[in-house]
Parts: C-alpha cells; sequence; structure tokens
C-alpha cells in the first residue's frame, strides 16, 4: 500500500507559523480585556450623598398666663371681672377645676317705698301673642283680663306640664322683703311661687308659696334679701282654664 507523501515544513516556517498565532490569540484577549474598561471609563461617576440630619417635630407653644376679662352683665353698663384660666400645662393641670365665682356689687343703700320693679326690665319663659311679658312692669296695677294688662304663658307651654315663668330684673342690688303680685279677675294664677335671684346670681330662691290662690292681689312678706330681680313661677292657672298663667303686675319693695 502506498501512503501519500508527507510534505516537508522547513523549521523556519514552523516557528513562524506558531509566533503568528500567539500573537493573533494575545491580540484577542487584549481587547476583550480592555472593553469593560472602557465602559466603566465612560460611565458618570456618583459620589453617595450624606444622610440627611434628622428633623424634630416642634415644641408645643407656651401655655398662656391667666387673663382677666371684663363681662358686662346689665343693660345699665354694671360690670365685674373674673380670672378666666387657660388652657392647662400638662394632664395633671388639665384636671384642675375652677369653682364659678359670683358677681362682685356694692352693699345696696335701703330705699323704701321704691318699687325696684319699674327700674328693670322684664322676660319670660314663652308669651302667648300680644300678652307681653313687659306688662308686668308697666306701673299698671290694674287687674282687668286681655292683652292690655297681663302677661300669659304660649298655648302649647302648659304650667301643669313644666311651670311659666315671668320675671323682673334690674342693674344694681335692692334689699327687698316684700312682693305684690298682681293677677287678672276672674282668671286668678292659682299655684304659683315667688322667687327671687340668689345674690351669688348662681339659681333662684323661693320666698313663698301659695296653693289654691283665688285673689287677684297677692302680697309675699320674706326676709329682708338684696337681689337684683324677682320671678314668679306659675304651676296651674285658674280651676277653669289651668294650662294658662296671667300675671298683671309684679313689684318688689324694701318694705
Amino acid at each position: 500500500m502506498r501512503f501519500p507523501a508527507r510534505k516537508y515544513l522547513p523549521p523556519v516556517l514552523t516557528l513562524t507559523a506558531v509566533a503568528t498565532l500567539a500573537v493573533v490569540v494575545q491580540a484577542g484577549a487584549t481587547s476583550e480585556a480592555e472593553a469593560p474598561a472602557q465602559v466603566v471609563a465612560g460611565a458618570e461617576t456618583t459620589t453617595p450623598t450624606s444622610r440627611p440630619p434628622t428633623t424634630l417635630p416642634p415644641l408645643p407653644p407656651a401655655c398662656p398666663p391667666v387673663t382677666t376679662t371684663t363681662y358686662t352683665t346689665t343693660p345699665g353698663g354694671t360690670t365685674y371681672t373674673t380670672p378666666q384660666p387657660t388652657s392647662a400645662a400638662g394632664p395633671e393641670a388639665a384636671l384642675t377645676t375652677f369653682p364659678p365665682s359670683s358677681p362682685t356689687f356694692p352693699t345696696p343703700t335701703p330705699r323704701p317705698g321704691v318699687n325696684f320693679a319699674l327700674e328693670g326690665w322684664a322676660q319670660a319663659s314663652s308669651t302667648y301673642p300680644s300678652y307681653l311679658a313687659s306688662k308686668v312692669n308697666d306701673n299698671d296695677v290694674s287687674t282687668e283680663l286681655g292683652c292690655a294688662h297681663s302677661w300669659s304663658n304660649d298655648r302649647d307651654r302648659s304650667p301643669t306640664t313644666t311651670p311659666e315663668w315671668v320675671q323682673v330684673r334690674w342693674a344694681l342690688p335692692q334689699q327687698v322683703s316684700r312682693v305684690v303680685v298682681h293677677t287678672s279677675d276672674g282668671y286668678q294664677l292659682r299655684d304659683f311661687d315667688v322667687q327671687v335671684l340668689s345674690q351669688n346670681e348662681q339659681w333662684w330662691d323661693t320666698v313663698a308659696t301659695y296653693n289654691y290662690n283665688t285673689q287677684n292681689k297677692v302680697t309675699a312678706w320674706f326676709g329682708n334679701r338684696a337681689t337684683r330681680g324677682v320671678r314668679i313661677l306659675a304651676k296651674t292657672g285658674p280651676s277653669h282654664q289651668p294650662a294658662f298663667a296671667r300675671v298683671n303686675e309684679i313689684q318688689a319693695f324694701l318694705y
């Protein structure tokens, strides 16, 4: 059998081919190694920023001090001052309860014979049309029936369900020990209380109570009181019309 003849390469050519192949391989490796470096070099360089300082919430405002407010208590301009506490400075202080204060008035000078109701203004819990509260201190002591002479409660406010009232208040305290109540002839107020405003003005004190009254004029005597008002608390009207209370005039005297 005959084999193809091997071609003979000179040693020089063999070494040259090996060297060329080594150069090609090294060049390819160099290109691949340099590629990442070029990408990194071309990327934007960022420097980590420092962490911002922690911001604390603002402190609550300081509690304001106690202030003094002036209050006008009467149409005549009489005033008194009362300390009014503002917001408390903490849970413990918030539990503090300030008692209601009483107005301060000068000691009343005795004025015998003066009808203090004429110096005041009238108010009522309700009013029937044209039967105005102002009728009870208009210096008309007539006991005639009708809106020209008396006050009466509203139709839907029966005193037999909830007592109705009519009152007269004045600017300064006066010494009172006698209250005269005038009602309507034939329609006398049957059950009622005579009350005076307490000296600290927190409530009304009952000084006389009348049940089954049949008189047009009733006079209540009691111990001398320094007060700024009188009230008639009506509970029942006349027996034949109990849902309507009528008061024609209220008078308040020292004696």
